[in-house]
């Protein structure tokens, strides 16, 4: 009799297994956005169910019990591994089976940057997290211009308020964007002190601006003794006279205006040779 029962034993777990490896389960989607909604499916394809209890867990801390078509939120990015466990004693396994991306951010700032002149704005996306995602990027300017970086420098005609838009997006389709009322502005600056001694650093006075407006300069002695004139959109002097002439060291007053009336901004002061 042991015998027997022993045979019936054999022939029992040879069905169990032949069932289970015609067992699966489907998602109708595997990769998404954050608050993704996954369906997943149950097939059985064997000719004997031998399947009693199906219990799911899907990777989230949430779980299931049934044959039956489960549907699942994953509220947050992640990576989830799913898995149904056979009339508690079979585990099926899934790893790294749903991934969840984080929607981008796609806010952006801005700032002026004098070195490239008033005109040019430097527009930048905010850090991205996770930053190891790629991500697309796409830039909408008033003025017809696009860009497909994170960083973007564009140079305006004109001072004035322009609408600036950006678009980001990652490889899962998850996507933001943003719009805003960018103010382009006219500046003239320069610096207060030049060391004009051919050490490559700071060896000129430079007038900043927008390298459009043609400007006027002029540069005084102490006793007002007029030593330097330029005129142009990019003015830069090298601390010597009209003649060439290196200028002793001191403190020299400039003056700088524009031509014809074409900038409202004028500016005078002090700088400061060294050599």
């Amino acid at each position: 009799m042991k015998f027997l029962r022993y045979i019936v034993l054999l022939v029992s777990l040879s069905i169990s297994i032949t069932g289970l490896g015609q067992i699966t389960f489907v998602a109708d989607t595997t990769t998404g956005c954050s608050s993704l909604e996954v369906t997943f499916s149950y097939f059985d394809a064997s000719l004997v169910d031998t399947v009693v209890t199906v219990d799911w867990d899907f990777g989230n801390g949430q779980t299931a019990t049934g044959k039956e078509s489960q549907t699942v939120l994953y509220a947050t990015d992640g990576i989830y591994t799913v898995s149904i466990t056979i009339n508690s004693n079979t585990t099926i396994i899934r790893q790294a089976y749903i991934r969840v991306y984080p929607y981008p951010d796609a806010t952006f700032v801005w700032s002026d940057s004098v070195e490239l002149g008033s005109y040019a704005v430097v527009f930048a996306n905010v850090p991205q997290d996770p930053d190891t995602i790629p991500y697309q990027y796409q830039w909408i300017l008033e003025d017809g211009t696009l860009g497909d970086t994170r960083l973007l420098v564009h140079s305006f005609q004109a001072e004035g308020q322009y609408r600036a838009a950006l678009i980001v997006s990652n490889q899962a389709g998850c996507a933001d964007s943003s719009m805003r009322l960018v103010e382009v502005f006219d500046v003239l600056d320069c610096a207060n002190v030049f060391t004009p001694n051919n050490d490559g650093m700071n060896d000129y006075f430079v007038i900043n601006s927008n390298g459009v407006t043609i400007y006027n300069l002029q540069v005084f002695s102490r006793s007002g003794v007029k030593v330097f004139q330029a005129e142009a959109p990019v003015i830069m002097w090298d601390g010597r006279n009209q003649s060439g002439q290196e200028l002793l060291p001191g403190t020299y007053y400039y003056i700088v205006k524009p031509v014809q009336g074409t900038s409202r901004f004028e500016k005078t002061g002090f700088v400061e040779l060294y050599r």
